[in-house]
Order: structure tokens, then C-alpha cells, then sequence
């Protein structure tokens, strides 16, 4: 893969007009006489195949250069429209930039030509961003809004965009206290369609919740599943306890679905790492008590146990992939519309 970097321009007076003439400039490759050849005019169609609109909010310069790494990682294999605000309502001196940058990269053979606005603020009107991306933004496309790190539930400049997004993407184990589940939940129940949440969180646990169904797939084990009545999730006393609360959540929310109530218990546990360290499901039969297991071990593994009644069952050891941030939002990106167990799961965890 390579790429050819454009040029960044900020100006302090932002013009929507201004920054669309330098966009269309830094797409068709404007020639020094100002004359458009056929490549020029190839290029700019691949550079209009964006896929979505995607705003992302940075809250201190110290993540942008990360957030972007992130979002150029992104970028061949989901072009975009891509807005940055860098809003920083902290800072006392006032101040609005706009700056415009592509890119060109070969990505097996097909050219692609990735374009992003910087919209940097400084002050009270960094709460007013969201006028200023309306505008910006293609028509008929999805709007995805990531939000790195705990949004403020009741600034304005949050709760625009929200509303002006299709989809919101957090990070419930990046500043989330487990208060903050419950303003995640009314964001996407606010309105009519509400906006879609997407959690990393729900995509890192996804294969916790594979094994625990899988331990019903057998039919001497699924007749277990009725007397469901206890769940335990152990997790790294030195990290976030979302995570943790989710997973118990779902246990809660999907047995509910059923008719069947299971206490939950959510602890923490020094011996394990930051994250979901241990998960423990309890049942009573007619005649004997079973317990299912799932440990995550050193080296990223999950090891399954199985207990039922007095004998021991063999379980079985997979290696738990990890992903970093670029992967886990092109997950997001691709989701469509709202996740109810997802949602359920969340209602679940922010009863507490």
C-alpha cells in the first residue's frame, strides 16, 4: 500500500464553502494551468465512493494524533466522509480552524482516495460544532458518530450529535462509571428511532457470550438451561467493572426473555487482569446441581468447565483474539440499526 498525503490549510474564519472548494480541489488534482485530465476526473469518482459519513469528537490534542492513527487505518477499506472535531470548551481564548487533508493509496491495484476535515474549537463554541458539520456532510449516506472516551451526556455539542447521527460508538470501558450505562440507554430510546449504539466492549465479549451458549448445545446439557438461576462474573479489581456488568447483563436479560429470573453477582478480583476475568452460570435440576465455567488464563486463552452434579466433564481451551481499536470500529461501521440484546443487555447491567 502507499499513499500521497495532501496538504493541510486551517484558516481561522470558517467557510462551509471554503472548505467544500478545497475538498473538490484536492480531489480532482488540480493542474497548475487549472485543466482537468481523465485521470484527475477517475479519481475524483473513486474518491466520491464514500460509504458514510463519519464524525468522530477529540477532546484534548494529546489523543488526536492516536485518534487519527486509527482513522487513516480505517480509511482504505471504509472511505468515508471523515469529520475530526477537536472541541476543547476547556480552553478560555476563543478560537475555530478548519483544515482539509486527503490521501491517495493503492490498495490491491484500485486506487483510493480518502478525504478528512479538521474542525478544531476552542471555548463556548466548541459546543456549537454540529452547526458547522451538518453541511460538511454527504447526502443519503449513514451518519456514524465515534466518540472516543466518555462523552458529557449533557453538553450540547453531544447531544446534537446524537441526534444528528445514525449510529454512536463508545468505549464503555474508557471512563464509563456504571451510572453512565443508564445515559447511554436513553440515547438510543430518546427519540422515535433513537440513535444505534455500538459498544467495543459488546464486540470484546462476544466470544464470552459464544461459549456460554455453547455449553446448552448439548442435549444433556440443555435441559440444565431451565434451571438457570445464578450467574457470577469475576473481573480485574484495577480496571472498569462495564464490562463485567454487561456480560452478567446479558445472562440476566436473555433468560428473562424466556421467563426465567437469575441473580446476578458482579465482583472484583485482583488476580485477574483489567476486563472480565471469570464467568460462572449456576443451575439446580430435579436432582442434582450443575455449574458452567469459563476462566480467561494467561497468553489471551478461555478455558470452559463443566460440573455436572458430582462428575467433572472435560471443557475445552481457545485462544481469545485480540483487536485493536481500528478493528473493533470497522465492526461497528458495518452493523446495521439497533442490537435489542445489545440494549437489553445494557437495561440490564444500568439496573446495577
Amino acid at each position: 500500500m502507499s499513499g500521497d498525503h495532501g496538504e493541510v490549510q486551517t484558516q481561522p474564519m470558517v467557510d462551509i464553502h471554503a472548505i467544500e472548494e478545497e475538498l473538490a480541489q484536492v480531489r480532482w488534482k488540480l493542474k497548475p494551468d487549472g485543466e482537468i485530465g481523465e485521470a484527475e476526473m477517475h479519481a475524483a469518482a473513486e474518491a466520491r465512493a464514500s460509504v458514510l459519513n463519519l464524525i468522530t469528537v477529540v477532546e484534548s490534542e494529546s489523543r488526536y494524533r492516536s485518534i487519527t492513527q486509527v482513522l487513516d487505518e480505517l480509511a482504505v477499506h471504509h472511505p468515508s466522509r471523515t469529520l475530526v472535531l477537536l472541541a476543547q470548551e476547556e480552553r478560555a481564548a476563543m478560537k475555530l480552524e478548519a483544515g482539509v487533508v486527503a490521501e491517495a493509496h493503492l490498495d490491491s491495484g484500485h486506487r483510493v482516495v480518502t478525504e478528512q476535515v479538521l474542525l478544531h474549537a476552542h471555548g463556548a463554541i466548541a459546543e456549537h460544532l454540529a452547526s458547522l458539520v451538518q453541511p460538511l456532510l454527504i447526502p443519503d449516506l449513514p451518519i456514524m458518530l465515534w466518540w472516543p472516551g466518555r462523552p458529557d451526556f449533557d453538553s450540547r455539542l453531544f447531544n446534537e450529535l446524537s441526534d444528528l447521527g445514525d449510529r454512536l460508538v463508545v468505549d464503555t470501558d474508557e471512563g464509563f462509571a456504571p451510572t453512565d450505562l443508564a445515559r447511554l440507554l436513553q440515547v438510543a430510546r430518546r427519540r422515535s428511532q433513537g440513535c444505534a449504539i455500538g459498544d467495543f466492549n459488546w464486540a470484546r465479549l462476544l466470544p464470552w457470550r459464544q461459549l456460554a451458549a455453547q455449553f446448552f448445545d448439548m442435549p444433556t446439557t440443555l435441559a440444565r438451561l431451565a434451571g438457570l438461576h445464578g450467574v457470577t462474573v469475576w473481573y480485574g479489581a484495577d480496571g472498569p467493572s462495564t464490562q463485567a456488568l454487561l456480560l452478567a447483563g446479558w445472562v440476566e436479560s436473555r433468560m428473562a426473555s424466556v421467563g426465567i429470573t437469575v441473580g446476578r453477582v458482579v465482583r472484583a478480583d485482583p488476580a485477574f487482569p483489567p476486563g472480565v476475568g471469570r464467568l460462572m452460570l449456576y443451575s439446580d435440576g430435579s436432582d442434582e446441581r450443575s455449574r458452567f465455567s469459563i476462566t480467561k488464563l494467561p497468553g489471551g486463552r478461555l478455558a470452559t468447565e463443566m460440573r455436572l452434579g458430582d462428575e467433572d466433564v472435560g471443557g475445552r481451551t481457545v485462544r481469545l483474539e485480540h483487536r485493536g481499536a481500528a478493528e473493533l470500529l470497522a465492526i461497528e461501521l458495518t452493523l446495521p440499526g439497533h442490537d435489542p440484546v445489545y440494549e437489553e443487555a445494557l437495561a440490564a447491567a444500568a439496573r446495577g
